[in-house]
């Protein structure tokens, strides 16, 4: 049967050639010893991106004890990347995986004989929880033998690039936040007409609640990432916990000259949630889209009852680009600039990881771009 791929080749080595190229590079006493000495996540790949040797280090990464589980397979595979699995080819080959730095880094040293590294962000799930991972990745050749192998590295980034991520996405909207509210109390100061305190007085109650959510999510998401985020189930009405958020998204800068519309067909339900983590999850939905539609535009949303669960969706009329697409839950992936993301990763970080629900989403010129949330009317006991 031959492998399906979209992006790198799918050709892989037999399980007798994958055995007499880990014999080969195992002969190799200085270089398997110079090898084990690196302090690092390290693994010898063939030309076909396949595992044939690895160090201690990958090894107690995947918390194995020997070799023999990895021999044969790719990178993406042996890390359970959710896209690994999505062609028969597996790792390298699905349309996702053409904005993998880790595959780009090896195509790149293949094709140019030199060291290539890339950065990358890879999603997985380990135990049933999502889990998001930033690496640096490098692939360098090496010669053993006549035969041309890979040195392949990698380097947990995770904790820097959210840190960075958070601080920069704090101060930005904390200055922002900070800095309109100090002009409004600047000019209430300054004193004005009786109707324009009142107005004032109403624009700096915004800002100071602006800042008080902004904080409220950077816990929110750095709890969650951590497992130490608390859950608080209570029944919860579908048509209620919507037009609240709209209320709160309503008076939002993304929201100015901009309408949010409920769909005719909408479902009445009561369920059983996280209020708090919902409405979250809800108001950043609309925040996006409300974000990418144009001035007296509208934003659609809806709910659909499914029998035992229930579907929250959210609709524009804009369509999000190939490549926004396929890294759109990342977490360190925006359309808004260095730092920002951290919007639709959130949503599926608490949907799927405390509210027992799947995210998903499309977006095409026919039906513009909806996201979709699925929960269960009964909150799973698992997660209580």
């Amino acid at each position: 049967m031959e492998l399906e791929t979209d992006f790198a080749p799918a050709v892989r080595s037999s399980k007798n050639q994958i055995l007499d190229e880990c014999e080969l590079v195992v002969t190799q006493k200085f270089f398997t010893d110079l090898f084990g000495a690196i302090s690092g996540i390290c693994a010898i790949i063939n030309q076909n991106r396949q595992i044939v040797y690895a160090n201690n280090d990958f090894l107690q990464m995947l918390g194995l004890a020997s070799l023999e589980p990895v021999l044969g397979k790719r990178p993406g595979e042996v890390i359970s990347c959710v896209h690994s699995a999505k062609k028969s080819g597996g790792c390298g080959t699905s349309s996702a995986c053409s904005c993998c730095g880790a595959v780009h880094a090896i195509l790149e040293s293949q094709k140019t004989g030199r060291k290539s590294t890339k950065e990358t962000r890879i999603t997985t799930y380990v135990d049933g929880k999502l889990k998001s991972l930033d690496l640096n990745v490098t692939s360098s050749p090496v010669t053993l033998s006549g035969q041309n192998f890979y040195a392949f590295m990698l380097q947990d980034i995770s904790a820097e690039k959210r840190r960075s991520a958070l601080e920069r996405i704090f101060f930005h909207d904390m200055l922002n936040s900070a800095g309109g509210l100090y002009g409004l109390l600047s000019l209430l100061k300054d004193g004005t007409a009786h109707d324009s305190d009142r107005e004032l007085i109403n624009l700096s109650e915004e800002a100071s609640r602006d800042i008080i959510e902004e904080i409220v999510l950077q816990k929110q998401v750095r709890s969650a990432e951590i497992g130490d985020l608390n859950i608080k189930i209570e029944s919860v009405n579908s048509i209620e916990i919507l037009n609240s958020s709209i209320g709160k998204i309503c008076s939002h800068e993304a929201g100015k000259n901009k309408h949010i519309v409920l769909s005719e067909n909408i479902k009445i339900l009561d369920f059983e949630t996280d209020r708090g983590l919902l409405q979250r999850v809800i108001i950043n939905l609309l925040k996006n889209a409300l974000e990418a539609t144009p001035e007296q535009g509208k934003v659609l949303v809806g709910v659909e009852n499914l029998n035992t669960r229930l579907r929250f969706w959210v609709r524009n009329d804009g369509v999000l680009p190939r490549d926004v697409q396929m890294q759109l839950f990342q977490r360190s992936f925006s359309t808004k600039g260095l730092g920002r993301g951290i919007g639709t990763y959130c949503v599926r970080l608490l949907t799927e990881n405390y509210l027992g629900g799947k995210v998903s989403f499309i977006s095409n010129e026919t039906d513009g771009t909806v996201f979709n949330i699925e929960l269960n009317k009964i909150f799973p006991a698992d997660l209580r």
